[in-house]
């Protein structure tokens, strides 16, 4: 999975890339710039979204008649033949319940993948290489002394905060060893690998000149590539903030969102109030333990998402239910339950109308050749020794059978 996302987070980069340069390498704005894009991009999935919800509100006055008639029912079996009736009404009028979840599935490996980019600007917006990144990092390290860099692994985001300010970054290429061994897969832009350690590390040095770095201040004074779990005062106000917004537009997003009658039968449930507040503690969760910029992120896709939501349901507004819609539901449904009595017990008629027919007719012609009949194989060719004289056993059809029971009367 992470192979995936690592191969989406590469297409993805070009993206990230061209929103920074747009937004002069302000950080804050360039993720800002690349939610709006995302958003525009799968806007045509939020559409079909909403159109699915559309198509479900016109379809909950047939909904709620089947609901009613289970109403005071509340064993298993009761409720089996009810959720057997919604799924047969649903698939008569080619209503798919998954319809509406592309949009979301298509956007969570965006998120993570931009976890990827976020995780590493050295090599998603800067492009160094691996092995170039390999001795940025081990002397950014070195000369900072930075203790969370074990922790972090390949969180380069501190390193390349650290290079956007050329004071800071003069220092590092200072910092550079001198002598040593070229890193294995070390190429040049050309992609042939360095001659020698002094080759590779004058070629890092003029890409540590001539590279732009994001800046991740944010008016000034708010780093995005700090973490709060590291940094308690005031950065532990991104992931309170981060809960208290997810929180905030989740619910006055349900204001703009069509109900099924099977949510809002269980809103008072204790485990969808659980829900509706662990996911915003989940996603504080992790901007308490993630670079700040992931849950600024966050907070954009939540309140762009929320104005798309406010959109879509003006521009596709879904219908009202009223009770008179219920009612001759209720009516439709009683009438389609008598037309189909009517048509049972007509088809056990014709069946019993057949087999007394074919009972008649084996007193006095015999089984024909091949006959089954329409209950069942209870029937059985007679012996030939059984047959009256006179009469020849032979294959007949139905018309042939009917005329000679005529004939007989």
């Amino acid at each position: 999975m992470s192979a995936i996302l690592g191969y989406l987070a590469e297409g993805l980069k070009y993206l990230m890339i061209f929103c920074d340069k747009i937004c002069g390498q302000h950080y804050w704005l360039s993720l800002l710039l690349f939610a709006l894009i995302i958003k525009l991009v799968l806007f045509p999935f939020g559409i079909k979204q909403q159109k699915s919800q559309q198509k479900l509100a016109k379809l909950r006055p047939k909904e709620e008649a089947i609901r009613r008639k289970y109403k005071d029912r509340n064993d298993q079996e009761s409720m089996r033949k009810m959720n057997e009736e919604i799924q047969a009404m649903y698939r008569e009028e080619k209503y798919s319940q998954f319809g509406g979840c592309l949009p979301m599935l298509l956007q969570m490996p965006i998120l993570f993948s931009l976890y990827f980019i976020i995780q590493n600007p050295l090599h998603y917006i800067c492009q160094f290489g691996k092995a170039q990144i390999e001795v940025i990092m081990e002397t950014f390290n070195r000369l900072s002394g930075y203790v969370g860099s074990a922790s972090y692994g390949n969180l380069t985001i501190k390193a390349t905060s650290f290079l956007s300010d050329a004071a800071n970054r003069q220092s590092l290429i200072n910092a550079l060893p001198v002598d040593g061994s070229i890193p294995t897969g070390a190429v040049n832009a050309a992609g042939q690998a360095f001659a020698s350690y002094a080759d590779f590390r004058a070629d890092l040095v003029t890409q540590l000149s001539d590279k732009v770095y994001p800046n991740f201040r944010m008016f000034g004074f708010i780093d995005l590539s700090i973490t709060p779990s590291e940094q308690i005062l005031w950065y532990i106000l991104i992931p309170i903030i981060t809960f208290g917004l997810l929180l905030l537009t989740a619910k006055l997003q349900k204001k703009f969102t069509y109900q099924p009658v099977s949510a809002e039968m269980q809103q008072n449930n204790f485990s969808m109030k659980l829900m509706e507040y662990l996911m915003p503690a989940m996603s504080a969760v992790i901007a308490f333990s993630l670079p700040s910029a992931l849950a600024l992120y966050w907070i954009y896709q939540n309140i762009l998402g929320f104005g798309q939501q406010i959109l879509l349901s003006k521009l596709f507004p879904t219908p009202k239910m009223s009770e008179a819609e219920i009612k001759e539901a209720l009516r439709e449904a009683d009438r389609q339950a008598y037309e189909a009595k009517k048509a049972e017990e007509k088809r056990k008629k014709s069946i019993h109308e057949e087999d007394r027919a074919m009972s008649e007719m084996t007193r006095t012609h015999g089984v024909p050749e091949g006959w089954v009949e329409p209950m069942g194989p209870s029937s059985v060719k007679k012996p030939d020794a059984e047959v009256p004289k006179g009469k020849k056993n032979k294959n007949i059809d139905r018309a042939e059978m009917k005329k000679d029971k005529k004939d007989g009367e």
